[in-house]
């Protein structure tokens, strides 16, 4: 049976492990707590890859405070690991302290069930409390392993009247200056950020987190020919990661001097599929990935069904016509769009309303 204080203890282990989205793909950002007789006595959250893990960090941490975990309760967002990967199991280091009892809020699908090893060291062991909550904060590394996919984020700035950019292709700037911070800071709970060879030679970004602290996200430009203009994003290939997902066909020379130029190349099939893209970066170990646009590459998600989140600004200015978020055929009726439902109330940035959207399939 789940106890009340269970509940604000997982919170606080989410609440946690939301600190490390974007910094630990391929691998889950776990958040765990210890507590003892309704006390926070450690921890700890799963920082990089190849690094310890959160549990294991939560008893470092009870260490140092100069606790004791035996006896004590674990929250851990995701259930504890049960193989030896770069780290040993997480469910030996629990089992070896002592706990008295494990709260998971979900099983992690990667992984053996934990709850016989437990078991057999005389631990309790409950699985649901906060699961929707780590969901959410899982649900990159969930949707990886259950469909071999990212889960993927469409953004877009676009004015009153629906458009992303001028007729002459200017997009400088749409949102407030308030409201661009908050995107660029946003970037830093993703894996990847991905735009389209257009988009890439029309606005030439850096597509760089803000504050670039610790490791950034991947940029991942979509171009069929393996072709890049020399840019931002070229220029500082060398400093953040840089891939480019080409058709399988493109030219051998282009591929070479993407090479050269410190650039990853990514053959699928077509580089025009969102699918292929998607199924390409899973097999890559991505997470969670912002697609960024732009008209061409928004609408293929779109209509592809691809898109599980929206995040989308919108500035209270008009221009009578541009270009739309959105190119290509769409649905024929209303009644056959998708649905999209708030994550999180709409937030006000300097007159640009910042929206949160999920998918309601």
């Amino acid at each position: 049976m789940i106890r009340d204080p269970d509940i604000d203890w997982m919170r606080r282990a989410v609440r946690i492990a939301s600190l490390s989205l974007g910094r630990t793909w391929p691998n889950p950002g776990v958040g765990c707590v210890l507590i003892r007789d309704g006390r926070l006595i450690g921890q700890g959250r799963h920082e990089r890859c190849g690094e310890a893990h959160a549990e294991v960090l939560a008893l470092r941490d009870a260490e140092r405070r100069g606790e004791s975990a035996r006896g004590a309760t674990a929250y851990v967002t995701l259930a504890p690991c049960t193989r030896h990967g770069r780290q040993p199991p997480c469910v030996d280091a629990l089992v070896a302290a002592g706990v008295a009892r494990v709260v998971a809020a979900i099983d992690d699908p990667n992984q053996d069930d934990a709850r016989a090893l437990l078991a057999k060291a005389g631990i309790a062991y409950e699985v649901g409390c906060g699961r929707a909550l780590a969901e959410h904060v899982h649900g990159g590394f969930l949707t990886r392993i259950r469909l071999g996919r990212p889960r993927l984020t469409g953004k877009w700035a676009m004015t009153l009247d629906g458009s992303i950019a001028a007729v002459g292709g200017d997009a400088k700037w749409i949102s407030t200056p308030e409201a661009l911070a908050l995107s660029r800071r946003r970037r830093r709970a993703f894996d990847a950020i991905v735009v389209g060879a257009g988009t890439a030679a029309r606005d030439n970004p850096s597509l760089f987190a803000v504050p670039a602290r610790g490791r950034g996200p991947v940029r991942v430009v979509l171009s069929a020919s393996a072709r890049l203009d020399d840019g931002n994003l070229v220029a500082t290939a060398a400093r953040t990661p840089t891939w480019l997902v080409h058709d399988a066909n493109a030219e051998a020379r282009a591929i070479a001097e993407l090479a050269g130029r410190g650039i990853r190349a990514i053959a699928v099939a077509d580089a025009h599929d969102p699918a292929a893209v998607a199924q390409a970066l899973g097999r890559e170990g991505l997470n969670d990935v912002l697609i960024e646009g732009g008209a061409a590459v928004h609408g293929g998600y779109l209509r592809a069904g691809l898109y599980d989140r929206l995040e989308v600004y919108v500035s209270a200015v008009t221009l009578g016509g541009g270009l739309p978020v959105a190119t290509g055929a769409g649905v024929a009726a209303i009644a056959d769009g998708a649905r999209w439902e708030h994550e999180c109330p709409p937030r006000l940035d300097g007159g640009t309303v910042a929206l949160r959207l999920r998918s309601r399939r």
